[in-house]
């Protein structure tokens, strides 16, 4: 870090709690920092109009860098969501697969057991083909 932006990430890190919010459906989302807050902060306030020009360009390259990063965090959140419901969706079709696999084998035996309609207590239970 160098010095000369040491006062930027000062008052970005005092700004850490003066986001701009907006929830919505898809969730929160940063718009960036409340610059009413930051201009009323005192080491904003007590600078030069030049300095405070300076300062805000920097701060705002800071938080261009974080909305950067929590955006991609978002995105990657979203996606992870997505990968979920896919494997989850292919667990539940794979499930309904084996349920209609085992219940089609049980048609296929009662079918069989009804076609072989043996006199009661014809051989020993089993089947004869």
């Amino acid at each position: 870090m160098w010095k000369e932006h040491w006062p930027a990430l000062e008052l970005f890190l005092a700004m850490r709690t003066q986001w701009r919010v907006v929830a919505g459906m898809a969730g929160a989302q940063h718009q960036g920092i409340d610059y009413t807050a930051l201009y009323g902060h005192p080491k904003f306030a007590r600078l030069d109009f030049d300095a405070q020009d300076a300062l805000l360009a920097q701060v705002q390259h800071i938080e261009a860098g974080a909305l950067a990063a929590m955006s991609e965090q978002s995105h990657l959140a979203e996606q992870e969501a997505e990968d979920q419901r896919q494997v989850t969706e292919a667990i539940e079709q794979r499930a309904e697969l084996c349920y209609l696999q085992e219940e089609q084998q049980r048609i296929n035996v009662q079918e069989l057991m009804n076609v072989m309609q043996l006199p009661e207590g014809y051989g020993d239970g089993c089947f004869v083909a």
